[in-house]
């Protein structure tokens, strides 16, 4: 997956090793595509390249999400500088819907081509490219996206040869401008979103282990931040497949609160508490009613509900079909999300004491920790998200302890006494359950589902939240039994049972992070570090991971950049350092 991010937390592109943007959303993350070339050559792309070939090498100008391709052909070379504008303009984060393209002749007299190709909602209909005496308008129904140049149009339009003699800017806008852009603004614009990002990194504490990659993680996970609302994506893209050629296609562009409250503790954890402070208000708003179930995932604005839909016009990338839009995750029931949610709002107001808790946020808490005291005991699709079946799944009882243990820690906080005497009983009682049914005493180790034989990477997570000690000879069988079942070539799987659509094939690299930072829990930390260093080394060459890979090939497979693995890369290397 040779591609880099761009963003300014309202929206994102992907931009191959060779300048062309495959993959872009607008207005925000989860609208239709503009772009979509990663999909379907078919899907729209804009593309920048050096009309006589050459090299090309590419990397993030340091401390920044701004990314820099250089081209050269041994006489002559110029530099493609990619990003999306993102500042503080009073009191006010200024994060206008543009990508900006600033092009830099290094050396001779290089000549390029332009290839502008958009495809707007997904290429399910003809995109209408007009140009105009300045600008370029692409439309699509209601619609519109917007191209100004410091180069002439027409040799835009017809992809004509473009000697470079000095400087020039693309402006890829949302919204028609009210006055055209000048080279002012666009370095106005440059100065001032590469001194954002080198302010914000300059604010994160980082690990001496991994330095470098868990600064790109931390970048990462700050563009995955819808700011908007504070929700966080779990990654950008949709139908990125697991497997190539494989059905195991889903959209991720929405927010699982799971993975954003794992996303949080990790940015937490180097410093940064404002990412925290907006998702705990997008957690106060989605549940002020209390009316609705809670769900594990929500868009990023806070709906509740987006209908799975194919895409038959487009064949996927590398032929992976369906393309999928929207996501039946929303329907299902994964009691694990309690604990998740519990656990943040408990070291947001209690530990880190970032700001005093709300009686909104007390009835917050009494809402979750009432609910799951009443279904705790109903089978759930489970982290994994199994589709066509509910079991008694050992992660989510252990997180519904959680939610409870939590839940009771912030009763005694705020002195609610009667709150403590109704959960602790419950609280005791699945403790006791997950003890007597999610272990295998033959298998010396908890498992999967209660009752079966099969491990699953999720157990490996019981410790963190303090349902056993580092110590206790069942979490040391257990890690010591799913590395066995679970790592293969050094990468993890999440489990290696059949699931609604067969055999897991690709290894998950979030299972992997969890297992190497359980084995250096028990004190393997030479193993434990060999793992974590095998997921590195299986980065792109900008240091970003997908969701999987290939333990064949090497392969990033999966949703890219996906948060979760940025956010593993994070709490393993702090966890290693201690």
């Amino acid at each position: 997956m040779r591609y880099g991010i761009i963003g300014n937390c309202k929206s994102a592109a992907l931009v191959s090793e060779r300048g062309s943007i495959d993959w872009c959303c607008l207005p925000k993350f989860d609208s239709a595509s503009v772009f979509a070339k990663l999909l379907d050559s078919k899907g729209g792309s804009f593309q920048i390249q050096a009309a006589y070939g050459g090299t090309v090498k590419q990397y993030y100008i340091p401390k920044t999400n701004i990314l820099q391709t250089e081209f050269d052909d041994g006489t002559n070379a110029f530099a493609l500088i990619d990003y999306m504008p993102r500042y503080r303009e009073e009191k006010e984060y200024f994060k206008p819907i543009e990508i900006h393209r600033i092009i830099k002749p290094l050396k001779g007299r290089p000549v390029i081509k332009v290839n502008f190709a958009p495809r707007l909602d997904y290429a399910r209909g003809k995109t209408n490219i007009i140009p105009r005496k300045e600008l370029i308008t692409a439309s699509h129904g209601l619609e519109s996206i917007f191209l100004y140049s410091s180069l002439p149009i027409n040799k835009i339009i017809s992809s004509e040869e473009i000697i470079l003699n000095k400087d020039h800017y693309f402006l890829l806008t949302y919204h028609e401008k009210i006055e055209s852009p000048t080279f002012h603004y666009i370095n106005n614009s440059f100065f001032k979103t590469r001194a954002y990002w080198e302010t914000w990194a300059a604010h994160c504490q980082l690990p001496k282990l991994a330095q470098d990659y868990v600064l790109r993680s931390a970048l990462t996970l700050k563009l995955m931040t819808y700011e908007d609302s504070g929700a966080i994506i779990a990654a950008p893209t949709t139908s990125l497949p697991e497997i190539i050629g494989d059905v195991r296609n889903w959209d991720y562009r929405f927010c699982w609160l799971r993975d954003a409250s794992l996303m949080l503790e990790a940015l937490k954890s180097i410093g940064h508490f404002e990412e925290a402070k907006a998702f705990i208000h997008f957690l106060l708003r989605l549940f002020e009613s209390k009316k609705s179930k809670v769900q594990i995932v929500y868009g990023i604005g806070g709906r509740g509900h987006y209908d799975e839909k194919i895409l038959k016009h487009l064949k996927g990338y590398k032929n992976s079909k369906p393309v999928r839009i929207g996501n039946k995750a929303f329907d299902m029931r994964q009691n694990d999300i309690f604990g998740e949610i519990l656990n943040t709002i408990y070291l947001y107001y209690f530990h880190y004491k970032i700001e005093q808790m709300p009686d909104e946020g007390w009835a917050l808490v009494k809402f979750l920790v009432n609910t799951i005291s009443r279904d705790w005991v109903t089978p759930d699709a489970g982290i994994w998200e199994f589709r066509h079946r509910g079991a008694h799944f050992t992660f989510s009882k252990v997180l519904s302890w959680a939610a409870l243990d939590r839940g009771i820690k912030i009763a005694q906080k705020l002195d609610k006494k009667y709150a403590v005497l109704n959960w602790t009983p419950v609280c005791e009682k699945i403790k006791k359950d997950i003890r007597k049914r999610g272990w295998n005493n033959k298998l010396k180790s908890f498992v999967q589902i209660y009752g079966s034989n099969n491990l699953d990477a999720s157990l490996l997570l019981i410790q963190r939240y303090g349902f056993l000690k580092a110590d206790d000879a069942s979490w040391i069988s257990t890690v010591h039994q799913c590395e066995k079942a679970l790592i293969h070539n050094g990468l993890g799987f999440r489990y290696t049972s059949y699931d609604d659509f067969g055999k897991p094939k690709s290894a998950f690299i979030v299972a992997t992070l969890w297992i190497a930072k359980a084995l250096h829990s028990i004190g393997e930390k030479e193993k434990a570090l060999e793992i974590f260093k095998n997921v590195l080394a299986h980065s792109n060459h900008l240091g970003l991971l997908s969701e999987d890979i290939d333990p064949k090939t090497g392969e990033l497979l999966g949703n890219f950049p996906q948060a979760y693995s940025h956010m593993a890369v994070i709490n393993t290397a702090i966890a290693m350092e201690q």
